[in-house]
């Protein structure tokens, strides 16, 4: 009897044991429990197909909520953040629209991605003066424009039909001649930009804020998308003179695609359509003094 007795008062004792580390445990984890944990995050998806150029507007898009290792490159949240940048590669209907795809995006800009078929990635280097204060950026179309000199040919005096012969006009050895060479190319990279380094939000140090002042951008390379024949053109021009100043880049409007035919600028047409004048030797006789 005895023995049954401290047996009950045993168990007792056990389960009152497990009753209170049972509670001390439940009040701890009442204690830490937070909220939920999101299992999806919010990512914006293309209602339709956007092709390369196209401004992405909010009523292009919508929010889908997906798992966060589905996520495609950086996630855009809401509409909002869209304001009509042109994309940089087409995005089909039911893609996610990551910020890598709209120009001034963040991320590695993937130049392949960018290029229809038929294009090629073409580069060329510019300064302040020929590359518009470093203000393009991708997705932005341009213009090229070349200069150059050009040596002005005369027949010589032993020259015949049939053996013509040349030779170079005094004074004329390296005129000027200015043509546009390419229109409406889509910019697919910049090197550096002004506007990026705006658009990231953190001003340059100066020596007063006791900062280091960034050096200053002196050149940049453009990368736009062309031909071929464009790049023949392109590297022609580079080696012709140097690597930087025979080529300048004009910005365009992004819907702009008129092709527009120029002539050209030689200082003939400058005198004729343009009333350049020409200035005329003045012959001063001057008089032989008198012995």
């Amino acid at each position: 009897m005895k023995r049954s007795n401290r047996l009950v008062i045993l168990v007792g004792v056990l389960l009152a044991v497990l009753a209170f580390v049972g509670i001390v445990v439940l009040l701890q984890g009442r204690g830490t429990t937070g909220p939920p944990v999101a299992t999806t995050v919010a990512v914006l998806v293309a209602k339709q197909d956007i092709a390369i150029g196209d401004p992405i507007n909010p009523d292009m898009v919508e929010v889908r909520q997906v798992d966060p290792s589905a996520v495609i490159g950086t996630r855009f949240s809401e509409p909002s953040q869209l304001i009509g940048r042109p994309a940089l590669y087409p995005v089909p209907a039911g893609a996610q629209v990551p910020q890598q795809v709209i120009a001034g995006g963040v991320g590695t800009t993937c130049i392949a991605c960018q290029l229809l078929p038929g294009e090629r990635a073409i580069a060329f280097q510019v300064d302040r003066i020929t590359g518009l204060d470093f203000l393009v950026q991708k997705g932005d179309h341009i213009d090229i424009v070349y200069r150059t000199t050009i040596q002005v040919l005369q027949p010589s005096v032993d020259s015949t039909d049939e053996f013509p012969r040349f030779e170079a006009v005094p004074g004329l050895e390296a005129a000027p001649t200015v043509k546009v060479l390419l229109q409406d190319k889509r910019v697919l990279y910049v090197s550096a930009t002004r506007i990026q380094s705006a658009a990231q939000g953190a001003p340059t140090p100066s020596p007063t804020q006791g900062g280091a002042a960034a050096a200053p951008i002196e050149t940049v390379v453009i990368v736009f998308a062309g031909t071929d024949a464009d790049a023949e053109v392109i590297k022609f021009a580079q080696t012709d003179q140097s690597v930087i100043g025979p080529l300048t880049a004009i910005l365009r409007a992004t819907d702009d695609t008129v092709i527009e035919v120029t002539e050209g600028a030689t200082l003939q047409l400058l005198v004729e359509r343009f009333g350049i004048p020409i200035p005329l030797f003045i012959q001063v006789e001057i008089p032989t003094p008198s012995p």
